[in-house]
């Protein structure tokens, strides 16, 4: 992805005034920052910070900062698999610069691994593997059947985690307000969650069920607006773990147009990083204990990065806490050591372990008691416990006779006061949720019996004793 794709998909400026700045570019031939300066369309140091947070583009194999081997590696796997390879299929798909995909071919050339062919395809030279081309490609596949992307080294993913941390965000209410929309919160519960998630540090969310714990969770990463760099994958001890996952992370500028004139300069970044809003991960009763451990792919024999590796400055949502089917305190017991020093350790299947940072908002949501889950040493470790309450009575009618119009239902405030009289005799607490259900359920009714949509004591006791349990 290049700097002008980025400025439009972080909303810095439209498309149209992009492309009048690549086409002063390209007469010029100076820098896209410095045009766009020069048009008033960003200031210096508006250019300046975006730049300065971006990794540079490597011009060599050494700027990679990995070994060169894994490099080559993966190029003859690569043209192995597809025949042949040109430059520019060559850059696409190992990530890298056309200009050093260029210099590959060459250093490539001079070892013999590669040769030229006759033929051009899409205006670019054809290049196959030679014998030894061949040979070394073998014994790649042997190691590993990781076609893709090139690594970025553990250093350089380690501190771009600690550069892009979620604690480096500041969220102001209106940003907490418009993240929530349109659920009905609290002014106290909204100043409790803007104030936890400002902080960084991890959180549990508790009350009775239906009462919105999960969709609270789940708006909390709208939030944060900051962009973080998320690589395809990286390197540690010659082993390759891949970290993008695009269920997750939810690429920044995706389809983006690129003008003829962009590819003409050097206005990228290193491709190997992906442009990302801050992701969300959330996980249930399907959570265990191995799905926080390295996932080695026997057969392609490279890994797939763990749940909360895949949330790295974003947010981890563990739904339903205690209903795993890993014990509570197993899984208490897993997250001490991250929540404390904020580092992680993992290891590989060869049996050496290494140290990666931990940031990410950890947010447990449960409907049980924190005090059957939770011994007091790890209560303490969750500064935020955020109790979430059910709806007063006001609130509750409120909220259905909204949902009623919503549904196109007829529903009055009288009918609404029944309804709350009815749970309550049935001895239920009142929730949120039911609130809306109440008027889907009326609406199916009536429309299943061929009558007005209409909430009246028939069809509200009709929906509660679908709702509520004898």
């Amino acid at each position: 992805m290049r700097l002008s794709d980025l400025l439009v998909a972080l909303e810095l400026l439209s498309r149209h005034d992009v492309n009048d700045a690549l086409e002063r570019q390209s007469r010029s031939g100076r820098p896209l920052g410095d045009v766009l300066v020069e048009m008033g369309l960003l200031s210096a140091r508006q250019v300046s910070e975006l730049q300065d947070g971006l990794p540079a583009s490597p011009e060599n194999l050494a700027q990679l900062g990995i070994d060169s081997r894994i490099v080559f590696d993966i190029l003859v796997k690569f043209l192995s698999t597809v025949g042949h390879g040109t430059t520019a299929t060559i850059a696409e798909t190992l990530a890298i610069p056309r200009r050093l995909a260029s210099l590959l071919m060459e250093q490539a050339r001079a070892q013999s691994i590669v040769e030229l062919k006759p033929g051009i395809v899409a205006g670019d030279l054809r290049v196959e593997l030679t014998p030894r081309g061949k040979s070394m490609a073998v014994e790649a596949l042997a190691n590993s059947a990781y076609i893709g992307p090139l690594p970025v080294s553990l250093s350089a993913y380690s501190d771009r985690i600690r550069k892009q941390t979620i604690r480096s965000e500041t969220i102001l209410p209106q940003q907490v307000a418009a993240a929530l929309t349109p659920l009905a919160i609290k002014e106290d519960l909204l100043a409790k969650v803007g104030i936890s998630a400002n902080s960084g540090r991890s959180i549990l969310l508790y009350g009775a069920a239906g009462n919105g714990k999960t969709s609270i969770a789940e708006r909390m990463v709208r939030m944060f607006g900051a962009m973080v760099l998320v690589p395809h994958c990286f390197e540690v001890g010659g082993q390759i773990v891949k970290v993008f996952d695009p269920s997750v992370h939810k690429r920044l500028g995706a389809g983006a147009d690129r003008g003829t004139s962009a590819s003409l300069f050097a206005d990228e970044f290193d491709p190997r990083w992906v442009p990302c809003r801050r992701p969300f991960v959330s996980a249930g009763g399907e959570l265990s204990l191995d799905m926080l451990d390295l996932k080695f792919e026997e057969t392609a024999r490279f890994y797939e990065a763990p749940l909360h590796v895949k949330a790295m400055n974003g947010v981890l949502l563990i739904d339903d806490f205690g209903r795993q089917l890993v014990r509570p305190e197993a899984l208490l017991n897993r997250w001490v050591v991250p929540m404390d020093r904020r580092v992680d350790f993992l290891k590989l299947h060869t049996g050496q372990s290494f140290q990666i940072p931990f940031d990410q908002l950890l947010v447990f949501s449960t409907n049980l008691s924190p005090q059957d889950l939770m011994d007091p040493a790890f209560l303490r470790r969750l500064p935020y416990k955020i109790h979430v309450h059910g709806p007063t009575d006001e609130e509750f009618t409120r909220i259905l006779l909204a949902a009623a119009a919503d549904r196109g239902v007829a529903c009055s405030e009288r009918a609404a006061t029944w309804t709350i009289d009815a749970i309550r005799k049935h001895g239920t607490a009142l929730a949120f949720y039911q609130a809306t259900e109440i008027p889907q359920q009326v609406a199916e009714l009536c429309s299943f019996v061929r009558r007005a949509p209409v909430a009246d004591e028939e069809t509200i006791a009709f929906a509660l004793g679908n709702l509520l349990v004898d």
